[in-house]
């Protein structure tokens, strides 16, 4: 998911004094619409998950933030002390109470626009009070158009989501 580029600090020179911009609060991603291929694993304590599949990216999720990808990835998690890079972003992900496992963990995340990859390690709270340590990481991408069918049923279901949106 090709960033829109935003500004990371950057220095204002005057004669006189050194001026830094804060960094940004969260990133934008975005990635040619169309059929992926997403592979994800996550380990907790020598215990995991896969998920292998593949999906129609439709243009109202091509374009999306930092945050709202991790909380597409992990509900209830967020992103803090983002920083851009060349090749995307690095970031600290935070899981709060109303995710599944609480925690933190540094993350990267490259990406062209055809692919992504977004890797963290942290440590996370099991079973309400068990520390442990976590990994996650999750590959996509681009495999073709989508067909006519994937592409209404992944818009309808956009739309489930957030009716919001939905032109009228």
């Amino acid at each position: 998911m090709k960033p829109l580029m935003l500004a990371a600090a950057m220095g204002l020179i005057s004669a006189s004094a050194v001026a830094v911009a804060d960094p940004p609060k969260d990133g934008a991603v975005e990635l040619k619409s169309g059929l992926y291929f997403w592979k994800q694993k996550t380990e907790i304590v020598g215990f995991g998950s896969k998920e292998d599949n593949t999906e129609c990216l439709i243009p109202q999720k091509a374009s999306t933030t930092l945050s709202r990808l991790v909380d597409d990835l992990q509900k209830g998690c967020g992103v803090e002390n983002v920083v851009q890079t060349s090749k995307g972003y690095n970031f600290r992900m935070v899981c709060g109470s109303k995710s599944k496992v609480p925690g933190k963990a540094e993350a990267v995340l490259e990406h062209t626009d055809t692919s992504m990859t977004i890797t963290a390690k942290g440590s996370a709270t099991v079973m309400g009070f068990i520390p442990a340590g976590f990994s996650v990481r999750a590959d996509t991408k681009y495999v073709g158009e989508c067909s006519q069918e994937q592409l209404e049923h992944a818009t309808a279901s956009y739309y489930r989501k957030h009716p919001e949106e939905k032109p009228r």
